[in-house]
């Protein structure tokens, strides 16, 4: 009986960048290795049906899979382990319903997202957009620059998942309090954490020096921050975001960030990239990063290595033991 083959269906510098040296010796599979780049229309579904692969491992650059094709039966594929996450471009829900097992990156990242929060946090606070200025005016303005620490700050997280639970971890050395607003997460579990649990968004912005925006975008959630519930933050909050932008009113939160009633730091936004017309681009001082809160670039093969090992635990008929799993959930509401 030959062995299963499982495609990599990646550019050169992806396998690089997620699986340096050759980590692949012990994979008890036929490997088959495609670049992606420079395919034609209809070479995609045509190394599918000469290969005949029963697992692919996907990334940014791996077309979508055709429906038609596995429908057919004639691409057995079963597995779709792909390294990065959202897969949305790559499957469609049908084919998880109907029992494709599709894995992604899971929690891997969620610790360079943490940081990246703390990072936009701090740096709001201690104005690091006027940093350069000041020195460029032999620190004439230093003494005025208003610098805030965030130790005993009042923090608030919209979102309950890994990240935010990363990030409390981050923030407890800081002597902070710290509350947490999220709709269906059970209380026992803000007390495991420590956080202080609130019963909707008003009752979390309320009382805030930051809030950090990290809840999952789904039909619930879309726009839940709107401009009234970002009008009720406290004169001078952090308004910091790293979920998704689709969650937040942006044309509420620049006019707020202008008129200086917010500070405003954000690493995603409602479109990407940033359009450089958008009001966000004209808010004062507002620190804006280009959606690099994860992977950092040595955290991918950390991805790479927990790629290799669902594909270890399905070709050992293990698939009950593979993370970061995309069920039906967590397709609808990822982007």
């Amino acid at each position: 009986m030959s062995a299963p083959v499982v495609l990599f269906a990646l550019n050169e510098g992806t396998k690089a960048k997620f699986f340096p040296g050759s980590p692949f010796k012990d994979l008890p599979a036929s490997q088959v290795w495609v670049s992606m780049a420079g395919l034609k229309p209809g070479d995609w579904a045509d190394i599918l049906v000469a290969q005949k692969p029963e697992m692919i491992v996907s990334c940014w650059e791996t077309p979508r899979v055709p429906k038609d094709l596995l429908k057919s039966g004639k691409v057995p594929l079963r597995y779709l382990c792909h390294l990065t996450g959202t897969v949305k471009g790559l499957v469609t829900r049908d084919m998880i319903r109907d029992g494709l097992l599709v894995s992604n990156w899971g929690n891997t990242i969620s610790h360079t997202i943490a940081e990246h929060a703390l990072l936009l946090t701090m740096g709001a606070l201690r104005c690091m957009t006027v940093w350069r200025a000041s020195m460029e005016n032999s620190f004439a303005n230093q003494g005025n620059i208003p610098t805030r620490t965030l130790h005993g700050k009042k923090i608030g997280i919209h979102g309950f998942g890994a990240i935010a639970r990363h990030l409390i971890s981050l923030l407890k050395p800081f002597g902070v309090t710290i509350s947490s607003y999220s709709a269906g997460v059970p209380p026992e579990l803000f007390q495991e954490h420590g956080v202080r649990r609130c019963d909707s968004l008003e009752e979390l912005v309320s009382d805030l020096d930051v809030m950090v925006e990290c809840e999952a975008w789904t039909p619930q959630t879309e726009g839940s921050v709107d401009a009234r519930i970002l009008g009720l933050l406290p004169q001078g909050a952090v308004f910091v975001n790293v979920g998704r932008g689709a969650l937040v009113d942006e044309i509420a939160l620049a006019r707020l960030g202008t008129e200086g009633k917010l500070n405003v730091a954000l690493d995603v936004y409602r479109h990407e990239p940033l359009p450089s017309d958008s009001p966000l681009m004209q808010v004062p001082n507002a620190l804006l990063s280009p959606h690099i809160a994860g992977p950092t670039m040595d955290s991918l093969p950390l991805c790479g290595d927990l790629a290799l090992s669902n594909l270890r635990h399905y070709l050992s008929g293990q698939p009950g033991q593979i993370k970061g799993l995309v069920t039906l959930e967590i397709y609808d509401r990822t982007t």
